[in-house]
């Protein structure tokens, strides 16, 4: 009998959260309207409250995830499975993740292809570099025979 009261309260206290939770919620989400709303009004370099709201998602992905966890336990269990280390991506997570991979594997194509069109411009470099010298080198020979031809 102690355990279900126990549970109970844990129950009502757990309730009493989730109705501050709610209003909170509501609350940001009528700050960051009034933001969107303020955008163009507004001095572009004041950060104000969204600056701390971005603090927090981090934590609020981790709260929004226990929640769901807790109210669809058979999900969660599923997400556990699959990937018991790293915390379960939402869609729009998951699509973005994939973008990022690919932008990064373009992105180190692209500086791959970067690098060897530097290695092969340098070695065309040190090639004309070369040649100029031996050029030089020729034009020399030639002006020091003709000025010994004249004396």
């Amino acid at each position: 009998m102690k355990e279900m009261e126990h549970e109970k309260d844990l129950l009502l206290q757990g309730l009493e959260l989730v109705d501050r939770a709610r209003d909170w919620y509501l609350q940001q989400i009528h700050n960051v309207q009034e933001q969107q709303r303020s955008l163009g009004k507004a001095d572009p370099r004041s950060e104000g409250p969204q600056g701390t709201l971005i603090q927090l998602l981090p934590r609020l992905q981790d709260v929004n995830r226990c929640l769901s966890e807790l109210i669809n336990p058979c999900k969660a269990s599923v997400h556990a499975a699959s990937s018991p280390s790293a915390a379960p991506l939402i869609p729009g997570q998951q699509q973005a993740v994939n973008m990022l991979k690919e932008q990064n594997r373009l992105l180190t194509k692209e500086v791959s292809d970067k690098s060897d069109r530097i290695t092969q411009l340098e070695q065309e470099k040190s090639a004309l570099i070369k040649q100029l010298f031996e050029a030089r080198a020729r034009n020399n020979q030639e002006t020091s025979a003709m000025d010994s031809t004249f004396i």
